[in-house]
């Protein structure tokens, strides 16, 4: 025998079905907004952010000197329980850098997935001008490809970089735990694309005297061996840096920096990092100014006077 409701009274049956429905739906939704709150809130408090001032002097074959000023946020990013990834984050950089001939902006953001790995993603932007007293020009541009006569396009363009890199690292003091056996290693490698928005292809241009460039995709490696202290003298070690120009099309010869580092910590904020740094390259004494190779020699004494907070 089958039971038959009411037309009124199916209507009533699956409205407070329904009901029940949505109710139970919107309590879902709730608490899974809450979740994200607090997991919001927690990720929050667990942001943390520096900054520093950084003074940079240099002398070899003349003075050089520049003030950077940078800003970082770090989030707890993809962490776990082991000694690989408990430290995992994100971090982003900001970073403003003004020298006697020419301003730049940096962004990269940075992500630690490994104790051992970092993987870094960024871009710059800036533009030059000329500093007549000392007869300078941070901007210039050619009519033609390298090897043409460079002149001064002073704020007559954008010089801008993209950066795609990855880093390896590790500390001994990791493994042994003293304060005497922590030897850092640290290599990067990044591809980048420079270039200067008032140069057509195959145009030459120099950004802040780095020599005449074409817009194209470059090369840079880092390689870092360190040795830290508990003493003032917190650090001494070598780094060398290499490049390589125009990789995808005319490839230049593989040009590097080597340097002789020593940190003197001051105070917690204050550090005083000083270099002494040799070079296989030169640029060419002239208006063309041409990168070429040459035999290893002296290139310059830099200190770097950084301020944290």
């Amino acid at each position: 025998m089958y039971l038959l409701l009411p037309i009124p009274m199916l209507c009533y049956t699956y409205l407070m079905n329904g009901g029940r429905t949505v109710k139970r739906s919107s309590t879902k939704k709730l608490l899974a907004l809450l979740v994200i709150l607090l997991l919001a809130v927690g990720l929050f408090a667990q942001t943390t952010t520096s900054g520093n001032v950084k003074l940079t002097a240099a002398y070899g074959t003349g003075i050089e000197a520049k003030i950077e000023a940078g800003y970082q946020v770090k989030i707890p990013m993809l962490v776990g329980e082991g000694p690989l990834t408990s430290g995992n984050n994100l971090k982003f950089k900001a970073l403003l850098g003004v020298s006697p001939i020419a301003g730049t902006f940096a962004f990269d953001a940075v992500l630690t997935p490994l104790a051992v790995l970092e993987i870094n993603l960024g871009g710059s932007i800036g533009t030059g001008w000329d500093f007549d007293l000392m007869d300078l020009q941070g901007l210039k541009l050619a009519s033609g490809p390298i090897g043409n006569l460079l002149s001064s396009d002073s704020f007559g363009g954008t010089y801008y970089v993209g950066r795609a890199g990855a880093a390896f690292q590790f500390d001994t003091g990791v493994i042994f735990k003293s304060d005497w056996m922590s030897v850092v290693m640290r290599t990067y490698h990044e591809l980048n694309f420079k270039g200067y928005s008032h140069a057509d292809a195959d145009v030459a241009w120099e950004y802040e005297n780095g020599g005449a460039m074409e817009n194209g995709f470059n090369y840079k490696g880092e390689y870092i061996l360190g040795y830290q202290m508990p003493l003032m003298v917190n650090l001494v070690g070598v780094q060398l840096e290499t490049f390589l120009y125009d990789v995808f099309d005319d490839r230049t010869a593989l040009f590097g920096d080597a340097s002789i580092l020593a940190n003197t910590q001051i105070n917690q904020q204050l550090s005083i990092l000083t270099a002494v740094q040799f070079t296989n390259y030169e640029k060419t004494d002239d208006a063309i100014r041409r990168i070429v190779k040459k035999d290893p020699a002296f290139k310059r004494v830099a200190v770097m006077v950084n301020y944290a907070f």
